[in-house]
């Protein structure tokens, strides 16, 4: 049997946007797959049913400074597989896994990375969907073919997951309700929030859906929870605006937004529960610093995806996370009333 070990730091959307690599992996080699991940997003890897193993690491152990610990970990694992698949971009990480041994299979930005590589994919083009680019790791590696179009997303949702929601929605006598979440381009590695919507056109968003009736709940992670709660202190709609953030583990969350009327999300993590949950036109996602082509599967470009800052779009944002000095001002022309939902 084939040993394979994946390597990635996150996020939780690359993770996501991972998993139909994953799942090919298993189910057309039928090989021992682990995986080393990064913490803070290795929960949307949780009761993945194609993994064998899941190593997790403090997310600073991928960084320079945690060096050490990486190698440690690394080294620990050598001469216990055959193929290391390097899901992260930066060349940094080829050259860590060969501490790990096997033949090394990753991606590409400069020919130094290549050398780096027994197989190696180009990673160029962000108008090309990034859920492909991850499949293109096993076309590249010449054990199997990839299907191009076997890409949707896994996420395991446990009957307890799905419990807690429903004694929520039980409890607060909710029949329809519209999930929002304004997050992304917020975390360890990014902090100027470059893909939540500014405070105005968060703020009429929410105006507009509680105008029409709509019982609102706000979602997100812990780091969201102080945003939300500054939405609903500008707002008075005590009954029908509620703070979600951080409430619900990362299954849960894409379980509630499964049962929600309409979807409403930035460029973030979560976004990609959406498209876990087959959502389709029931979800609405709002793009600023990010091309939807990169980030969303093709049928959902036409039907969710809302971009008006193409002029001043910069790709090298989603090629190594570059920021544009100074940085413009997305969504300036978002017209939010031509997006609620009617």
């Amino acid at each position: 049997m084939r040993k394979i070990l994946l390597i990635k730091r996150g996020a939780i959307g690359d993770l996501l946007l991972a998993t139909p690599l994953i799942r090919q992996l298993k189910q057309k080699l039928n090989c021992q797959l682990d995986i080393v991940v990064g913490r803070a997003a290795s929960c949307a890897l949780i009761n993945n049913p194609y993994l064998d193993r899941q190593m997790i690491l403090n997310d600073a152990d991928f960084t320079l400074k945690g060096a050490p610990r990486l190698v440690k970990c690394l080294l620990a694992l050598r001469g216990q597989y055959d193929y290391v698949l390097v899901l992260d971009k930066h060349w940094y990480f080829n050259l860590m896994a060969h501490l790990v041994g096997g033949k090394v299979i990753g991606y590409t930005r400069s020919r130094f990375a290549h050398r780096l590589l027994i197989a190696a994919v180009d990673y160029v083009d962000i108008t090309r969907y990034h859920g492909l680019y991850y499949l293109d790791l096993l076309q590249v590696s010449g054990l199997a073919a990839a299907d191009y179009q076997d890409i949707e997303l896994d996420l395991c949702i446990t009957i307890s997951d799905k419990l807690a929601v429903e004694a929520f929605i039980l409890e607060h006598k909710l029949n329809n309700f519209t999930v929002v979440i304004n997050s992304g381009g917020n975390n360890a590695y990014e902090t100027k929030g470059l893909r939540m919507l500014p405070t105005a056109k968060i703020l009429a968003l929410l105006h507009g859906l509680l105008e029409q009736g709509k019982t609102v709940l706000l979602a997100g992670s812990k780091i969201d929870f102080q945003n939300n709660q500054a939405y609903l202190q500008q707002l008075n709609y005590p009954e029908r605006l509620i703070n979600l953030a951080g409430k619900f583990n990362l299954a849960a969350s894409s379980y509630l937004i499964g049962r929600s009327e309409h979807f409403y999300t930035t460029d973030c993590g979560a976004m990609h529960l959406g498209v876990a949950r087959q959502l389709g036109a029931r979800m609405t996602a709002f793009f600023g610093p990010s091309n939807p082509a990169h980030i969303l599967p093709a049928n959902y470009l036409a039907q969710s995806a809302i971009w008006r800052d193409q002029q001043i779009y910069a790709p090298a944002y989603q090629l190594d996370g570059s920021q544009q000095t100074p940085e413009p001002e997305y969504f300036t022309n978002l017209d939010i009333n031509s997006c609620l939902e009617n």
